[in-house]
């Protein structure tokens, strides 16, 4: 039975016989206790077989005794390999260098993701880490352990429930749960709501004091929807206006758009490099030969090296390279209008308030001219139109001092 892990650690050549009695000399072989395989005939008096270094140096007598002749004409396993490796002692050890240089990168901690913060920045975090060493360059095997570099983050961010620290690979992930903090109550003092530009009230929802409006009423801006002066001529209070109040407002947006447009897109090619860094120099290791893009957009990635609290002028850069190409597109004027009308629905959006939503859009004129189309369109806006504003109690009356 074969053994291939054997015959490549042991080496093995493929040779060519040359000979009349090629099936007497592979039968005497064999039984001579030689191992040869793959045995097949490739031509009138020659064939071809596959024999470890180690029994070819033991066929000559049957060669002798059947008259063949031998040529070698592959060479494989282990001890060619040593033997090429030795040609090439410059690649090999540039190889070997390569590999051990890739081992001892992968020790260090090249990304620091944070995940879970809401209140807390992502920053915060970050440096809070830094101050127990966690960060990008890190040596792993200084680092405390998990349960140990947790209980120290967590003393160092007070917002924070629990901490999770979990290292995959070159990746540090930091899992922050937050402490759950009834927000505080803020104090509003006495105020009106009032329309901070003109509009049809389309809806209006008092939640505390006076309602001074009605729904479809024109409102100009500054007139107060909700009043906080409760109470009657005898009897009045201030209290902070609550609720919500719509209205329908108006906009025209003047748009133009071209009928020719260019655009650059991605093809999807792309190349990574990687080089080493010493300082403020950069050696690339791979790839040996680089592409040439006529128009790319570069990516660049940097990461610094350190043992402990050492900071080595070693680094790792990688440079993505994606090709980049510019599509030209002559668009129909169908196409050039919805194209206008979806930038005209953005400007108005933009001048509107949060949440509006467009009720009505109407074309009020449009023309083509050098090019291009140039549309006016008129909206109509439901939107929120109340703001505050403060309102001061009245000092009271002076007494009379006439007797």
């Amino acid at each position: 039975m074969r053994n291939s892990i054997k015959e490549w650690l042991a080496g093995h050549v493929t040779i060519t016989v040359r000979g009349k009695r090629f099936e007497r000399f592979i039968n005497r072989a064999v039984r001579g206790g030689l191992h040869i395989w793959n045995i097949r005939i490739i031509g009138e008096e020659l064939g071809q077989c596959e024999i470890t270094v180690r029994d070819y140096f033991r066929v000559r007598p049957f060669l002798r005794e059947t008259g063949c002749r031998p040529h070698v004409v592959h060479r494989s396993g282990l001890p060619f390999l040593i033997v090429r490796m030795r040609k090439r002692a410059g690649f090999a050890l540039g190889a070997l260098l390569f590999l051990l240089g890739m081992y001892v990168l992968s020790t260090f901690v090249w990304n620091v993701e944070v995940k879970g913060t809401h209140r807390i920045s992502p920053y915060a975090v970050s440096k809070a880490a830094e101050q127990i060493g966690l960060k990008t360059g890190s040596w792993k095997p200084v680092l405390a352990e998990p349960q140990t570099l947790q209980r120290q983050l967590l003393a160092l961010l007070p917002e924070a429930s629990w901490v999770g620290v979990e290292i995959r690979g070159t990746k540090l992930i930091i899992q922050v749960v937050e402490k759950d903090v009834p927000e505080k109550q803020q104090v509003i003092g006495p105020r009106h709501l009032i329309a901070k530009k003109k509009a049809v009230v389309h809806s209006i929802i008092a939640e505390t004091g006076k309602t001074m409006v009605k729904v479809n009423q024109f409102v100009n801006k500054g007139q107060v929807l909700i009043s906080g002066l409760i109470g009657n001529d005898e009897r009045q209070a201030l209290v902070p206006a609550r609720g919500k109040v719509k209205g329908e407002v108006w906009y025209v947006s003047d748009v133009s758009v071209p009928y020719k447009m260019s655009r650059s897109r991605l093809t999807g090619e792309q190349e990574t490099r990687y080089y080493l860094t010493v300082g403020s120099y950069a050696l690339r290791l791979w790839p040996f030969e680089t592409k040439t893009f006529p128009s790319a957009e570069t990516l660049e990635h940097r990461s610094t090296l350190q043992l402990g609290q050492v900071q080595v002028p070693l680094g790792w850069k990688t440079v993505t390279q994606q090709e980049v190409e510019t599509v030209a597109r002559t668009l129909t004027p169908d196409e050039a209008d919805a194209l206008a009308k979806q930038f005209a629905r953005k400007d108005v959006l933009a001048h509107a308030e949060k949440d509006a939503v467009i009720a009505d859009e109407k074309v009020l004129h449009r023309k083509e001219e050098n090019g291009k189309v140039y549309l006016s369109i008129h909206y109509t806006v439901i939107e929120e139109i109340a703001e505050e504003q403060p309102l001061v109690a009245a000092p009271p009356p002076a007494p009379d001092e006439n007797p």
